[in-house]
């Protein structure tokens, strides 16, 4: 268990490690160390799940994890290259010291960190040598330094343990999961409850010392359903929370399985969606994804440096890439929106840079992109968004992604211009898109790749453009290509909705927040999500007596 005494202990021993690698390593004839940040992760937590009101698994989630950034040669010139997109290797030597001391000793903690280092070092001089061959052959060049300098910070917050316990989360999902007994006909229910308190301790050859903590409560309730034609149906109620005390009742618990029953009982007799193209009204988690997909990961500024992506952005800045009148942002220093709580609010970023609100596009211009302490041409010093999952390099990520427009429309004008523009294309319907809870983008130029975006939607209707009435589709996922996609954005409604997820790229999975309003796409393309077929168990659920 971390205390404010234990971590004080922790950060001296990190900085009296950093501070004898940063002096120690140093060989003849090789380039030496000019940057050396540690990064300490400590979980405290557990996850339950169960099903039909009994705890299948229960596990505690404590645990420490290191992490360490070497550079070599000069903040101008260092070992890195390609933005480090593609430097993930699990087999690397270093991967084999990542885990820490469940106990925080300090010297336990200065061990891990000298054989983490002493194996990032061998990596680091492998690589800056590599670089110089790249040079050379690929007359490679960038009019950025590898690494930017960032003033160090002090930062101190109050070290906190997990509000709920094991035993409370056990008698909550015993009571929400013993719900599904009361829908027989629902195929593998589960409820699943994870709290997490995530402390992170960082000190680097700049000075900086900072000390910051994140709370995570997640709650998932799913459950299946077997379509006639033998495509297993899913729907799910997700809640990603930062308090214990904002999980749901168990009188909401009861509603939500309820509703789950009639969304499934709904889903299996839909149709599935043939392949469409024309006019669609996103709601705003559903648009939230798009623009996540579409927009988000082309503004990470790493994508800049790799030889292998595509850039779609590269040359836009001070260019109109959305419509007038729609702006877009990324604040992880944000903590909720009209009091519901943000998954992507953080202090500092992994880095050690304070976490900032940085305008991507103004009025439908692309002004910036999101940096991390990498150097990216043509912007300037990170802007507090370097961060990464377990074992893996430091990037630009989103943390709390924001789509406004500056005047948006009601939802009765919304879908009054939507179905004009169902009416000028001739098209006996547009699709009306509430939910979506996932999506995929493919953001690389190589020859067998390509530039797309999926967005997997859980409730789509089909519309008739003369009746208005809607019927339920299933087995749809949207495809697209980004430039398509945003240009053909035409309004925005004032309905804006949170959704909290978990987002994984080149740097890992972090949490993220993303806030849009519905939105009216010109155009969307679909295609059949999955073909897969199940057979029927042949006998029900068992009696309960």
């Amino acid at each position: 268990m971390i205390t404010r005494r234990i971590a004080a202990d922790a950060l001296g021993a990190m900085q009296l490690e950093l501070a004898r690698s940063m002096k120690g390593l140093r060989l003849a004839g090789h380039p030496n160390p000019c940057y050396l940040s540690y990064l300490l992760r400590v979980r405290q937590g557990y996850r339950v799940w169960g099903r039909y009101g009994s705890i299948f698994y229960s596990c505690p989630l404590d645990a420490s994890a290191l992490h360490a950034d070497l550079r070599v040669g000069s903040y101008r010139h260092d070992q890195t290259v390609d933005g480090r997109l593609h430097d993930y290797d699990e087999d690397a030597e270093w991967h084999g010291w990542e885990d820490g001391p469940e106990d925080l000793e300090p010297f336990a903690l200065r061990y891990g960190f000298w054989r983490l280092t002493a194996a990032r070092h061998r990596e680091a001089l492998k690589d800056y040598y590599d670089k110089k061959k790249v040079h050379l052959e690929e007359r490679l060049s960038q009019d950025a330094p590898s690494l930017r300098k960032v003033a160090p910070i002090r930062v101190d917050v109050p070290i906190r343990k997990p509000k709920g316990s094991v035993e409370e989360a056990k008698d909550y999902v015993r009571a929400a999961s013993a719900e599904f007994l009361r829908h027989p006909k629902l195929e593998n229910p589960y409820v699943q409850l994870r709290e997490v308190v995530e402390s992170r301790l960082v000190v680097n050859s700049e000075g900086t010392r900072a000390v910051a903590q994140e709370h995570f409560v997640e709650l998932s309730l799913q459950a299946s359903m077997l379509a006639p034609d033998g495509v297993r149906q899913y729907s799910n109620r997700t809640f990603n929370l930062r308090r214990w005390r904002d999980l749901p009742s168990l009188e909401r618990i009861a509603e939500l399985v309820d509703d789950m029953h009639a969304d499934l009982a709904e889903l299996v007799k839909a149709e599935p969606m043939e392949p469409y193209a024309g006019p669609a009204l996103f709601g705003g988690i559903a648009a939230g994804v798009l623009f996540h997909e579409a927009i988000g990961h082309r503004l990470e500024g790493e994508r800049l440096l790799s030889r292998t992506e595509g850039h779609t952005f590269a040359k836009k800045v001070g260019q109109r890439i959305l419509p007038e009148g729609i702006d877009v942002y990324d604040d992880p220093s944000l903590t909720s929106w009209k009091g519901e709580a943000l998954y992507g609010s953080y202090a500092f970023d992994d880095e050690g840079t304070p976490a900032q609100r940085v305008h991507l596009i103004e009025d439908g211009v692309l002004r910036r992109f999101l940096t991390s302490r990498n150097g990216i041409p043509g912007q300037g010093s990170s802007n507090g968004h370097g961060r990464a999952g377990r074992g893996h390099e430091f990037m630009a990520r989103m943390g709390n992604l924001i789509v406004e427009a500056r005047e948006p429309l009601t939802r009765a004008a919304l879908e009054d211009r939507w179905m004009a523009e169902v009416d000028r294309r001739e098209q006996p319907f547009g699709l009306l898109v509430t939910h979506a809870d996932s999506g995929e983008t493919t953001t690389a130029s190589d020859a067998y790749e390509f530039q797309a975006f999926q967005v997997a939607p859980t409730k789509v209707y089909v519309v008739d453009a003369t009746t208005g009435k809607r019927t339920r589709v299933r087995d749809v996922s949207f495809v697209g290509t980004p430039l398509a996609a945003i240009h053909g954005v035409m309004a925005l409604g004032d309905d804006m909705e949170v959704d909290n997820s978990y987002c994984t790229a080149e740097s890992g999975t972090v949490p993220v927040g993303t806030v849009a309003p519905s939105a009216l796409l010109r155009e969307i393309e679909t295609q059949r999500s999955t073909s897969a077929r199940n057979q029927e168990s042949i006998l029900g659920l068992p009696p309960r007596r």
